[in-house]
């Protein structure tokens, strides 16, 4: 069993959780680890919420607002190319999204809360399990005791490389797009490569197939939409050789789309199936369609993204306003489906290495960033006791 660190230091904390990452749905010693740090503050976490979900209650004597912070922390499957001395122990998977360092910036905030408990009101903190997937914050939501809390504020944060480090980017209304993921299978004939004729190859078909998918945003001009087919394969092997003998009976075709827009994007999906059907019908092919990781958009209260814009500003950080929403999505988005609230980013700084890359590390500064802008938030809106009164 992990043990948590005695003397509590944030910076030691997240590069913990980057040597050891975890997978999403497979995050159970990373679990383990947060919630050993928060008993070890004195707080008593509860576990097990929709897989690995964590929830920290910081209640008050008086009545007032709740308000949820929220934290992920699952990683990616992706080979770590770096050489400090924290560097992913788990070869394969490695936190290339910053979560690590969303969850020790969050930790911060449980310890103060321990320390300086809100005068009025609730505080919840959510470590979310299971982000990359879409499915950790809807699978939080299945539990029945947080399905029925009474949310008043959602708060959460993502860094952002490519915007100056520290800065504050923010939108109302839509934040980050939709998106899903789905597989296509085309499946035919198989004949001899010498009679090609004599079985019923997919080839014409998933050529067509990718025509349709790359020009699917033209049926949708009003709104950002986008189609990126991430991989396409035709024919069989053997033991991982081409069968060079054989002319192929079986295709299959994986592609993301996305929009601004959760019901665009239920358009565009229902649009996929219908072309696939006709194309498959004219060419004499069984067919078969799977989706994956299904995102709907993230959007902000427009008076919870004032409340942020107002406490960075009181902490003298600077305020980038975007005017289109981000291409990438968050499940955050579940959140704030049911409660209002706001995701916002944290500039990681204009070169540092982009998410999801191998030579990506989170930046450390941006723990006491995001925590203190987390407290401003809270004190907000919750006030602030003594630390007598947090023992």
């Amino acid at each position: 069993m992990i043990s948590p660190i005695e003397s509590f230091d944030p910076i030691a904390f997240r590069r913990f959780l980057h040597q050891y990452p975890e997978r999403s749905h497979q995050e159970r010693q990373s679990a383990a680890f947060i919630a050993q740090q928060l008993h070890q503050f004195g707080l008593s976490p509860r576990t097990d919420l929709g897989g690995y979900g964590i929830v920290v209650e910081c209640d008050s004597e008086m009545p007032g607002e709740t308000s949820l912070l929220r934290a992920d922390f699952d990683a990616l499957p992706i080979l770590e190319q770096a050489s400090h001395a924290h560097i992913s122990c788990h070869e394969g998977i490695m936190h290339a999204c910053g979560h690590d360092g969303h969850t020790a910036s969050l930790m911060v905030v449980a310890k103060h809360l321990k320390e300086y408990p809100p005068l009025s009101g609730r505080v919840l903190l959510l470590f979310q399990p299971a982000e990359e997937t879409g499915a950790g914050a809807a699978a939080m939501l299945q539990d029945p005791w947080l399905a029925n809390q009474h949310i008043d504020n959602v708060y959460a944060y993502h860094n952002l490389p490519g915007y100056p480090l520290n800065a504050i980017v923010i939108k109302p209304d839509t934040f980050a797009c939709a998106s899903t993921g789905v597989t296509i299978e085309l499946m035919g004939k198989t004949s001899h490569a010498a009679k090609p004729e004599d079985g019923i190859a997919p080839t014409l078909a998933m050529t067509e197939l990718i025509k349709l998918l790359q020009n699917l945003p033209e049926q949708f001009p009003d709104e950002f939409t986008l189609t990126t087919v991430v991989r396409a394969s035709l024919g069989e092997t053997v033991n991982g050789e081409a069968a060079f003998g054989t002319a192929p009976g079986y295709a299959k075709v994986l592609a993301t789309l996305r929009s601004e827009n959760t019901h665009t994007l239920l358009a565009m999906k229902a649009l996929v199936e219908q072309q696939i059907r006709v194309l498959c019908e004219k060419k004499g092919l069984h067919y078969e369609v799977s989706w994956q990781e299904w995102f709907n958009a993230v959007v902000n209260s427009p008076s919870h993204c004032q409340q942020v814009i107002m406490q960075a500003q009181s902490l003298g950080l600077p305020i980038e306003s975007i005017d289109e929403p981000m291409r990438w999505s968050e499940d955050v988005a579940e959140f704030l489906a049911k409660w209002p609230g706001v995701l916002f980013c944290i500039g990681s700084g204009e070169s540092h290495p982009q998410l999801h890359n191998p030579d990506y590390d989170f930046p450390d500064g941006l723990i006491a960033t995001a925590s203190q802008l987390f407290c401003a938030l809270i004190e907000e809106k919750h006030g602030k006791g003594t630390s007598a009164a947090g023992g």
